[in-house]
């Protein structure tokens, strides 16, 4: 049985992490990520990377993106093979650029749990020319996977995989069937969390009135300081829906800040953003 020097799980130890001890301690072996690839330190130092899909640097790239799972590297194991020659301190810049570019992709995709569809409608404007990559992760949507799922099973790194879904959601190639119910119960739920923190005030009525302008209140009800859904059918399209909910929230923080003062309700939001 060989013999392994040390393993974990990368939610508590983070692949930096272990860079940095392997490198200051001038480590050989292989490091193993369960499932995904390998890594190679000789002496301390990177030498190869290898996943199912691709080897190098983008191999490297892709394992270090990987924030879950167990590891456990394996000593004195050697690559066959050099494919990487930068310094430790260049590859973890490089890490900090990809993390960057991944949020920036990310933060418009709907949640990982989400199980995208193809559109069937035809894209307003100019005929969409898809990449070969995107194309890839486009037949990867078959109304069954979430978004997890298809970045799991995608042939591409997790970077290209993020900025093919970020394009397929954008040009409206794929969509979320259950984006107006998460906006309204994401919506409904940021309304009550801002009840709970400022509680009893002008504000409430002001919401009330506002619900009042908009004729709904057949199907929303701010009563007892608590909003709640009235009709699982909202009468407003995805995007009225949103817009009606942003100028709700503005509504109850305008009303709270002429009452009770700007610095403390911008202090308050903070903390609720941060919960």
């Amino acid at each position: 049985m060989k013999r392994v020097a040390l393993d974990g799980d990368l939610l508590y130890f983070p692949l930096v992490e272990l860079f940095y001890l392997l490198s200051r301690f001038r480590k050989t072996g292989r490091l193993i990520i369960k499932e995904k690839g390998n890594i190679y330190i000789s002496e301390g130092k990177v030498t190869h990377a290898e996943t199912e899909y691709t080897d190098g640097l983008d191999a490297f790239y892709a394992l270090c993106l990987v924030k879950s799972g167990s590891f456990n590297f394996q000593p004195n194991e050697k690559a066959i093979i050099n494919t990487i020659s930068k310094p430790l301190s260049e590859l973890l810049k490089e890490i900090d650029t990809k993390e960057a570019e991944l949020r920036e992709n990310n933060k418009d995709l709907p949640p990982l749990s989400t199980i995208p569809e193809k559109s069937t409608k035809v894209p307003e404007g100019e005929k969409v020319a898809l990449k070969k990559d995107e194309w890839r992760v486009l037949i990867l949507a078959d109304g069954k996977r979430t978004i997890e799922k298809i970045i799991g099973v995608s042939p591409l790194s997790e970077i290209d995989t993020y900025k093919s879904l970020s394009r397929l959601f954008k040009e409206g190639l794929i969509y979320d069937p259950k984006e107006k119910l998460r906006i309204l119960s994401e919506g409904i739920d940021k309304v009550n969390k801002f009840i709970k923190a400022f509680g009893d005030g002008p504000w409430i009525k002001s919401a009330q009135e506002f619900i009042k302008e908009n004729e709904l209140e057949d199907a929303i009800s701010l009563a007892g300081n608590y909003l709640v859904l009235l009709k699982k059918s909202f009468p407003l399209d995805l995007d009225e829906t949103k817009e009606f909910f942003n100028k709700l929230m503005l509504t109850l923080r305008e009303k709270a800040s002429e009452t009770l003062g700007k610095l403390l309700v911008n202090k308050k939001m903070k903390e609720l953003h941060e919960s």
